[in-house]
């Protein structure tokens, strides 16, 4: 009974790190599909905790009047989470594409909203069935000695909050210091998948003859594994990379790009120009002949005939060379 219970909480904990991630994710890629506008941000918080209430109300409904199997439930959910995510990232990633949206416009802000309002509905759905389920499956789990004293409730409820914080703080803490700065958005999305797959695996399947959710949870985790293998997840993440830029800056050709804490960053080139592309928006371009020979000229003015220049900045863009003109 005790390994049982110390499963679900398992379950809870890695839910509560899924959560967490998944938020980091899509955020992340929304902020680059609708140009670091924040106003994304209040949108997609909005819409997640709307779907994570309807969740839970669904899972109330669900219950009622029939007798659910809170494990098998949990199985399922934890199976269909990693795929879920992914399809989001690609839909997240089509956003552009499919409003048909110029890279020289801001998605309109009634697109937006419905946008990620129908992106985040599968896991936050998910997540708000899953919740209820584990206070179940916790509540069977701890029938018998602790049903019969007075706190064993407040003690399954305090149980299950606490899992689910741990493991959003675990989730955020290992997304920021290492995913992010160590792994690419596959390679991510692959370890998620193992331990969602993993964790359903600890979880009691459906008693009788060998069923789907027996031995897929394996076959999901090899699969997400395989996919991981930095050959493999570097060549794909490359090909997602390249279509999502398509979609942001049409004409342009990305030479590289990289994930960083503090968002993305990719380098482009339109012909013998190159760009330095942040969460989708050019933030530099170089050389800039033109205003490069304005600021040169500027500066001279400041001081004519000057023998000696401090110069800080605009190797790149081409001014120390202007300046010497």
């Amino acid at each position: 009974m005790v390994s049982q219970r110390l499963r679900v909480l398992l379950a809870v904990l890695v839910l509560g790190a899924f959560s967490q991630v998944a938020q980091a994710v899509l955020i992340r890629e929304g902020l680059v599909v609708f140009y670091g506008n924040e106003v994304s941000l209040g949108a997609f918080y909005a819409s997640w905790l709307f779907w994570l209430a309807l969740g839970s109300v669904g899972a109330l409904r669900w219950g009622e009047g029939r007798a659910v199997e809170p494990a098998p439930a949990l199985r399922w959910i934890l199976l269909a989470l990693p795929l879920v995510l992914a399809g989001q990232v690609l839909a997240l990633r089509s956003v552009r594409l499919v409003l048909d949206v110029s890279s020289s416009e801001f998605v309109p802000l009634g697109d937006l909203f419905l946008s990620l309002t129908l992106v985040t509905m599968p896991s936050g759905l998910l997540l708000g069935l899953a919740f209820p389920l584990t206070c179940k499956a916790l509540g069977e789990a701890g029938q018998g000695a602790d049903a019969s004293e007075s706190g064993w409730v407040v003690g399954l409820v305090s149980r299950t909050y606490v899992a689910d914080a741990l493991g959003a703080l675990l989730g955020g803490v290992v997304f920021t210091f290492v995913l992010i700065r160590w792994l690419g958005t596959l390679q991510t999305l692959g370890l998620v998948t193992a331990a969602l797959a993993l964790t359903a695996a600890s979880l009691p399947a459906q008693p009788g003859r060998v069923r789907p959710s027996t031995w897929l949870p394996w076959a999901l985790c090899l699969t997400a594994l395989a996919l991981s293998m930095p050959p493999i997840a570097a060549r794909l993440d490359r090909s997602l990379e390249t279509w999502r830029f398509a979609t942001l800056q049409p004409g342009m050709d990305l030479l590289d790009a990289v994930d960083t804490p503090y968002g993305h960053v990719a380098i482009a080139r339109l012909g013998d120009q190159t760009s330095v592309v942040g969460d989708g928006q050019i933030q530099q371009s170089f050389p800039l002949p033109r205003e490069v020979e304005r600021q040169a000229a500027y500066f001279y003015s400041q001081a004519q005939g000057a023998h000696r220049v401090l110069l800080l900045g605009g190797y790149p863009g081409g001014l120390a060379a202007g300046r010497l003109r």
